[in-house]
């Protein structure tokens, strides 16, 4: 892991804290042990170290996102084997044992007078197979054409939901870097505000301080502590998020790389479109819906069209085992739709609707995916110059806290200069480290934009 004074968000060295990235630890009160008390986290245990890469692996593969967008794929494909099953065989096979009696008027047959016309009962014996087959049916044949790019669809949904996950773990996982900085940004200024309350304590004991300013020192420290407590709970809640998104259990501890000193100039706007065009899986989706509902219509239209099948059934019937005798029968259909009611026509303007939907679809969703992408590349550029700014500040606030603290210990100023450039620095650093996390959140969001997070994450780790 980097130390933190490589990383983007790091601060001038008389302020900033050590700050390795250990999620489950809490350096102000000095004990691993106890900070697992306050967490839940078992002391023994070994902490689970994540990159940001293995984060995103770890999501995509335990996450109830990724998972159910995998299933939607496999339900694709067990739809278009459904559809491919109207073009195969069928065979089946059939055993009955039945004993009848018939009444041979209902069949036409002559009664003699007197003869009871009801015969039987009698046993009956039929063993038999059947196999039958659609040779020509056009409109399945384009059913299944139509089934196979639901297939397709999936995939490109399953990429789609795979691309979001990655910017959501990304956005968490920058999140706790930045909730992780804050702490220890607050452990630094309560033992900075410790050293400048003990100058006021000093100062007052020797004589030329008051009680005043010793209070103030007291105030400012105090509010310092409060801020290390809720820093605190924030990156222990960043930290339950992640570990959510990962599948991890939340009583891990938890160990995050510090933010990658990463300052790369904004992007070119067109070049960005052009590869958002090429790789955003909704698009790759759309097209693949507009596909499937070409084929859709031509196999409604199809359903005019005669079919061809053929059928055999043979098997062994009589009245007693060794009575049976071999039958057969063999079936050649061809069935031609004459009048259907208005159902053709009627699937075939669904289909035809469904279609021009679809083309308003793509229209809108290109419109999204090019806002999407100049407000991620805006954003960016936005964030890297409010990194710049606030680096600047930090430092110039550093300064002012420096000559306001050494004019205090002289006697030249009291203390409300000190708190002053006290409540100046903590501003600072705390903008810093916002802006450091805007910046890497916005990075992230333009690869999402651009359809290539899960490829760019990757190389990020390198």
């Amino acid at each position: 892991m980097r130390g933190f004074e490589n990383s983007a968000w790091s601060e001038p060295a008389q302020f900033r804290g050590a700050y390795v990235m250990r999620g489950m630890q809490i350096a102000s009160l000095g004990s691993f042990a106890l900070a697992a008390a306050l967490t839940g986290a078992p002391v023994g245990d070994a902490p689970l170290h994540l990159t940001l890469r293995d984060a995103v692996q770890r999501s995509l593969s335990e996450g109830t996102a990724a998972r159910i967008a995998q299933e939607r794929v496999g339900q694709a494909g067990a739809r278009a084997l459904e559809a491919r099953s109207a073009l195969l065989p069928r065979l089946s096979g059939e055993a009955e044992a039945a004993n009848e009696s018939l009444n041979l008027a209902t069949f036409g047959l002559p009664v003699a007078p007197g003869q009871d016309p009801v015969v039987g009962p009698f046993d009956v014996l039929d063993f038999h197979v059947l196999a039958a087959m659609r040779i020509v049916d056009i409109a399945a044949r384009r059913r299944y054409a139509a089934a196979k790019e639901g297939i397709a669809v999936g995939e490109s949904e399953r990429r789609r939901t795979e691309n979001d996950v990655a910017a959501a773990v990304a956005a968490l996982y920058v999140g706790l870097q930045s909730a992780i900085a804050s702490v220890e940004t607050a452990q630094a200024n309560v033992e900075l505000f410790t050293r400048l309350r003990d100058v006021a304590e000093d100062r007052r004991r020797s004589g030329v301080g008051t009680r005043l300013d010793t209070t103030r020192a007291e105030v400012a420290l105090s509010r310092q502590r409060q801020a290390l407590v809720s820093a605190i709970n924030a990156r222990e809640t960043a930290r339950l998020a992640l570990l959510h998104a990962v599948g991890a259990d939340q009583t891990s501890a938890l160990v995050v790389d510090a933010p990658a000193d990463v300052d790369e100039p904004a992007p070119d706007a067109e070049t960005e479109l052009a590869r958002a065009r090429a790789e955003r899986p909704e698009l790759a989706s759309l097209a693949a819906e507009e596909r499937a509902e070409e084929l859709s219509i031509s196999a409604e239209r199809a359903g005019r069209l005669p079919t061809l099948s053929a059928q055999f059934q043979g098997g062994y019937n009589g009245n007693r085992i060794d009575e049976l005798q071999w039958t057969r029968q063999i079936v050649g259909l061809v069935s031609v739709p004459i009048f259907t009611g208005g159902e053709v026509p009627a699937r075939v303007a669904e289909a035809e609707s469904r279609r021009r939907e679809l083309a308003f679809e793509r229209v809108e969703l290109e419109r999204q995916i090019e806002e999407e992408v100049r407000r991620a590349i805006l954003t960016y550029a936005s964030a890297r110059e409010r990194v710049e700014v606030s680096a600047e500040g930090l430092r110039l606030a550093g300064e002012e806290l420096t000559l306001a603290r050494d004019r205090f210990e002289a006697g030249v100023t009291s203390s409300i200069e000190v708190d002053n450039a006290q409540a100046s620095l903590v501003a600072a650093q705390s903008d810093r480290i916002a802006a450091g996390a805007d910046r890497d959140r916005a990075r992230y969001d333009l690869w999402r934009a651009t359809g290539r997070i899960r490829e760019l994450v990757g190389e990020a780790q390198q």
